[in-house]
């Protein structure tokens, strides 16, 4: 028999051979293919349960759930009655939470296995869910919930709902964009509205160099209504992860990405005031001459594109490199340097060229002088100031402030 099926807002058809099938609550599935719905579907949903249902589908190949109807008690954080949908079985990411009748757009998780939890509580409103599963391949194209792989020369990302309505409460969002070999990734955010915390410690935007979620190669971590300055990647991809909690939620946020060329050294990128000295000398020689700090303070403020003091948070090696995270205390001349802001929290990325000259340590306090590439990156070589940060030295870079280079 082939049933027909409304929802409000909505019609499709769904086909049953020979009967409609029984849903009972929670289960393991398997298959390319197959259908989930709530604990005695299309009738109302029991109380007080927790069903969880575990789906595998073949390896290679990673699991899609679209929600054919959506109808539980609505509430708009979903806290009573609601359907979590997780990427993986355990410690996966929670790819959302959702109630009330709006149906989601399809969920894709990152493997061959997806993790799906319906509660509800003393009181129930209406027939449940009903989703279908399939088995597709990686990256497979096609509209889906958010996030997904991106490997256009060009294009955009946003948060669900926008720009109707607040993006939903509970949602993890990633997106992978992938450039060609010989390019790198800018990204630039057109309008930006995420809860804001100091710390960016609830809902927040984390961009990273690379495939994944590596701490060591966060770009950032932001939040706020303060729209971030453009993004460059290091090399020919970056990861996006956008994630929101179960309390307050925003207007979200749109972005747009761009593949540009990829220069072919970090000299290259120096601005033509960069003293010659650092475009002519190899790293290796660069690197190989003593390690002396020369001049003041004084001497080196007009010559430097950025002078900032900060606490050095994070650093990552880089052969002979070092990628450098610096909390900003006091930003006294920016240049173009690209600075990351959530809320009054200010941080800033660095590039110290030889790792042993200035050596730099976490948790330290800093004095920066250096140069800002073409792409807005701070840039710090021998012949640069750099020095522990005194708060004697407060005064001398207040009259610095105010002078004319």
């Amino acid at each position: 028999a082939i049933y027909i099926l409304y929802c409000p807002q909505n019609v499709f058809i769904s086909s049953y051979i020979s009967h409609r099938p029984v849903f009972a609550c929670g289960g393991n599935l398997t298959g390319d293919t197959g259908f989930i719905g709530s604990q005695g579907y299309p009738g109302i949903y029991p109380s007080n349960s927790k069903c969880v249902w575990r789906i595998t589908v073949p390896r290679g190949q990673v699991v899609s759930l679209s929600f054919r109807v959506l109808d539980l008690e609505n509430d708009s954080l979903c806290r009573y009655d609601y359907v979590d949908v997780y990427d993986g079985y355990v410690n996966g990411q929670r790819l959302g939470r959702f109630c009330g009748t709006s149906r989601p757009s399809a969920l894709v998780a990152s493997g061959n296995k997806m993790l799906v939890v319906m509660v509800s509580d003393a009181n129930t409103a209406g027939s449940g869910f009903l989703a279908a599963y399939a088995a597709v391949h990686p990256h497979e194209r096609g509209e889906r919930y958010c996030g997904g792989r991106l490997d256009e020369p060009s294009g955009t990302l946003k948060t669900p709902n926008w720009p109707d309505r607040d993006y939903p409460a509970g949602v993890t969002c990633s997106w992978h964009i992938v450039a060609p070999e010989n390019q790198i990734i800018e990204l630039k955010f057109e309008k930006f509205d995420v809860e804001r915390d100091n710390y960016c410690r609830y809902d927040h935007v984390a961009v990273y160099n690379g495939p994944e979620t590596i701490e060591a190669r966060r770009i950032g971590r932001f939040c706020g209504d303060s729209t971030p300055t453009p993004i460059f990647s290091e090399g020919s991809q970056l990861f996006i992860q956008f994630v929101s909690d179960l309390s307050l939620t925003a207007d979200g946020f749109i972005g747009h990405y761009l593949f540009k060329p990829k220069y072919s050294s970090i000299t290259r990128s120096f601005p033509t005031t960069t003293p010659a000295t650092l475009t002519t000398l190899p790293m290796e020689a660069l690197c190989k001459q003593k390690c002396r700090r020369t001049g003041t303070i004084e001497s080196h403020y007009c010559s430097s594109n950025f002078v900032i003091t900060g606490t050095l948070i994070s650093a990552a090696m880089r052969d002979q490199s070092v990628l450098a995270t610096f909390s900003i205390t006091s930003l006294h001349k920016e240049g173009n340097l690209t600075v990351q802001q959530a809320g009054k929290a200010m941080s800033t990325r660095v590039v110290v060229l030889c790792k042993k000259c200035p050596l730099v340590r976490r948790g330290l306090n800093y004095i920066i002088m250096g140069y800002v590439d073409a792409l807005g990156k701070g840039i710090v070589s021998p012949h640069n100031f750099v020095m522990a940060f005194k708060t004697t030295k407060h005064r001398d870079l207040a009259v610095l402030n105010n002078i004319r280079c």
